[in-house]
């Protein structure tokens, strides 16, 4: 709903978000962003990078590492 079936920040909520989604597609990103960081914001919500606290934390997803790192490779891919 935030970052859109693009990846490009631009999904239906992002009109209403102040900051916007992330652009995943966004190449330099890609390259500054380590999994360890997308992993801790996926679980644990963006303030826990440091980013919007509007980005809500998975906390069920704990347990769940594999799923954890299937979204990685779901935000990863929109940087090809």
């Amino acid at each position: 709903m935030c970052h859109g079936s693009e990846g490009n920040g631009a999904g239906p909520s992002a009109a209403t978000l102040n900051p916007k989604p992330r652009d995943f597609t966004n190449k330099e990103w890609q390259k500054a962003t380590s999994d360890t960081q997308l992993k801790l914001a996926i679980v644990k919500g963006g303030a826990a990078v440091g980013k919007s606290p509007l980005m809500p934390p998975n906390p069920d997803l704990e347990g769940k590492p594999e799923v954890v790192t299937q979204l990685v490779a779901v935000v990863r891919a929109y940087g090809r």
